[in-house]
């Protein structure tokens, strides 16, 4: 008989085999989330499928403890774990706040000191979340062994900021940064004070928050956390680089747009890719059906030794909103496999990619507010301008930044993924 492994395995290589004509839509939306059912394989104990799952991204120190407290970290969350010394006590009896900078943990009422304090970094609390870990085990007690339930909290904070913190505690002597409040030389600037919003201490859930892109679209009050963003919300170029060792794949970012994203949720909650020896997919979480790239590699590579990071990049600076600003870049790294070392020809055999941002967005947004401001003053706009202005956002057409050279663009389908058929 088949094990469910060799049937698993047999519908992966299937779907990856099918895609090599564009225009068969169902083939190459298996394809692209076939990578879903990797996991499975190696749940199954399957282990000649190598993949490489990027979804955190490295920070130093990784590890650290600071009295009780040991902590992990990555540059988009921070885990803290504690013991507690009261046993038998219930999620009831624990209460868990936090603001963008401090934390405050308390057992029955009470405050527990080495998990309160104010953090080095900054947070998002609506994506932070605590648990409680039970851990049975034995202790001596008058010469007997009897079975013992040891107690921790466990907190996971979602950075505001990609970044490393050197340590779990704020510890200089000033106050920290996100609990000052600006000098305010105007009542305006006075009012304008979130200082209030930034420092107040909120209950935070017990277990991770349910999100789903389709959750994010339903409830009109959310931000979504990140699963309403596309790739033409922030891509604003993609490009590749070689060398004898190694490819690197980047996707170019316009730097307001990542602003706002990161104020939002941690860009490794967002981004994601996934690296086989022949093939790379690049997408956001909560829209893996429609990949930012999805493509072939023209050789093999390892993908065990894939990386990735945030770097900045002057490429594509000149398509940003403000030139000025630094440009950032999601770099991924594949290492060529040993007997596909040396220069290739061509990256891809075949790439798709998502579209991405428009170039002229400016000019029908100044098309948008001039009518606007119209209606509410009537006066703004001569009756030829006002004409002027209806017969160009009638005519408006999007225009595109360029994708990476050879790669076949697609439209998006919201329902299906790329709206691929057979006339594409």
């Amino acid at each position: 008989p088949i094990s469910p492994t060799h049937r698993l395995l047999g519908r992966v290589c299937v779907c990856v085999c099918r895609v090599r004509v564009l225009g068969v839509s169902r083939d190459l939306r298996d394809a692209m989330t076939v990578l879903e059912t990797l996991e499975a394989l190696k749940d199954s104990g399957y282990s000649g499928l190598k993949v490489q799952s990027l979804r955190q991204f490295p920070a130093e120190p990784a590890i650290g403890r600071e009295g009780l407290v040991q902590w992990h970290q990555s540059m988009g969350r921070f885990s803290l774990a504690c013991p507690l010394d009261e046993g038998r006590l219930t999620e009831a009896d624990i209460s868990v706040q936090l603001s963008s900078c401090q934390l405050q943990v308390l057992v029955k009422d009470k405050p527990v000191a080495a998990m309160s304090g104010y953090l080095f970094g900054t947070v998002l609390p609506r994506l932070c979340w605590w648990r409680l870990h039970r851990e049975t085990t034995k202790r001596r007690t008058r010469g007997v062994d009897e079975d013992w339930e040891r107690l921790s909290v466990v907190v996971e904070l979602a950075k505001a900021k990609h970044e490393s913190w050197e340590r779990l505690w704020y510890s200089k002597e000033m106050k920290h940064p996100s609990a000052r409040s600006g000098y305010a030389w105007t009542p305006a600037m006075e009012a304008a004070q979130d200082t209030v919003e930034r420092t107040q201490l909120v209950e935070l859930n017990h277990g991770p928050p349910q999100r789903s892109r389709q959750m994010a679209l339903e409830d009109e009050s959310s931000e979504g956390g990140g699963f309403l963003f596309a790739p033409d919300d922030l891509c604003i170029g993609i490009d590749t680089l070689q060398d004898r060792k190694s490819i690197t794949v980047r996707v170019h970012f316009e730097a307001e747009a990542l602003a706002v994203v990161q104020r939002i949720v941690p860009l490794e909650e967002l981004l994601g890719a996934d690296i086989l020896d022949d093939r790379i997919n690049i997408f956001l979480h909560g829209d893996q059906q429609n990949p930012i790239l999805w493509a072939n590699l023209s050789g093999k590579c390892s993908p065990k030794q894939s990386t990735w990071k945030l770097t900045t990049s002057d490429t594509f600076r000149s398509r940003q909103r403000n030139p000025a600003a630094p440009g950032y870049a999601l770099a991924i790294v594949l290492m060529k496999h040993q007997d596909h070392l040396g220069h290739w020809d061509n990256m891809f055999t075949t790439a798709l990619q998502h579209p991405l941002m428009l170039r002229n967005y400016d000019e029908l947004e100044d098309l948008i507010e001039a009518l606007k401001g119209d209606e509410e003053d009537t006066v703004r706009l001569s009756h030829e301008e006002r004409l002027d202005f209806q017969q160009r956002l009638s005519s408006w057409k999007e225009e595109r930044f360029e994708g990476l050279p050879g790669a076949q663009i697609l439209p998006r389908s919201p329902e299906v993924g790329f709206a691929l058929s057979n006339e594409a």
